[in-house]
């Protein structure tokens, strides 16, 4: 099976650089080459058009295999096909990458190629060679051509493509909203369950309002307020209860404050805090669905 989501996903980052106030950088190495978009890092960008980015982000970070829309203050992803690849081996922020001496996350198909982290590529069961890779950086600084060079030597392509965009503007906060299904797919893997026996799954999730704190609030609204909906071939119902943020000792305070408590690391970050409000699971083979979890407001 050959899904070619780093080539799709460079696609939509293409896409991205006819956007007005959008920059671009391009990197030169041996006979391979590093394009830097910049969403936002240093480059201005109109307001009205970081919504779209955003969303173009979001879907190029998964492999092109997902779709994100905004309905009023409401965010929603669909993956119909194949969504423990899309989220697990591409959306996840699985790759910590050194820019200046500090680490960010990075996500999209471009952690397939460079096994980042190699168990997570290994339990979604799909691999791919490409000669182009997609990036998705969230970061305050460029990265410079060394940085480039040690990432693209780690991907084994020829071409990748980094979109850079820092995480407390509009587009950092719809690319982390949009990993809603992904919250909750990590979390079944996170207690045992075969992703790979998922067929389907979609994510609902409030837009926080505009604040210094987006990052923050944009993981409040996923761990409160955010509703996942998944198909999968097999279920076992004891599950059902431990895939909810209310499961996690975390439970009923602020992420900042966890946040905080982790120095500031998310990779110390109690793991079972990263699941959603709300789970629904409908099995397949007996047409049986389970619903665990609620919605609170602090």
């Amino acid at each position: 099976m050959e899904l070619e989501l780093n080539k799709k996903s460079c696609q939509i980052l293409e896409e991205l650089r006819n956007i007005k106030g959008v920059e671009s950088t391009e990197h030169r190495i041996d006979e391979r080459r590093v394009v830097v978009i910049d969403l936002g890092v240093a480059a201005k960008i109109p307001e009205q058009d970081q919504s779209v980015t955003g969303i173009k982000v979001a879907e190029a970070s998964m492999g092109g295999l997902g779709r994100v829309q905004i309905n009023g203050n409401i965010l929603e992803t669909r993956i119909p096909k194949h969504p423990g690849i899309a989220t697990i081996s591409c959306q996840l922020a699985g790759w910590a990458i050194d820019i200046s001496g500090k680490k960010k996350l990075g996500s999209g198909p471009a952690r397939i190629p460079a096994g980042k982290p190699g168990k997570l590529i290994d339990a979604a069961g799909y691999m791919e060679k490409p000669k182009e890779a997609a990036l998705i950086l969230e970061t305050d600084t460029l990265p410079d051509k060394e940085s480039c060079k040690r990432i693209l030597d780690q991907t084994g392509t020829e071409k990748l493509i980094i979109a850079a965009f820092k995480e407390d503007g509009k587009t950092g906060l719809i690319n982390v909203l949009a990993r809603i299904a992904e919250v909750g797919i990590y979390r079944l893997h996170n207690i045992g369950y075969d992703i790979k026996k998922i067929r389907s799954a979609k994510g609902s999730v409030p837009i926080p309002k505009n604040s210094k704190d987006l990052m923050h609030e944009s993981n409040d609204a996923i761990i409160y307020q955010g509703t996942v909906t998944i198909e999968v071939d097999g279920w076992d119902p004891a599950l059902t209860g431990k895939a909810v943020s209310r499961a996690s000792n975390s439970y009923g305070k602020k992420f900042k404050q966890i946040f905080q408590e982790a120095g500031g690391d998310f990779y110390k970050i109690d793991p079972d805090i990263f699941a959603p409000a709300k789970i629904t699971v409908t099995d397949l083979k007996d047409g049986k669905s389970y619903t665990a979890g609620e919605l609170f407001k602090h």
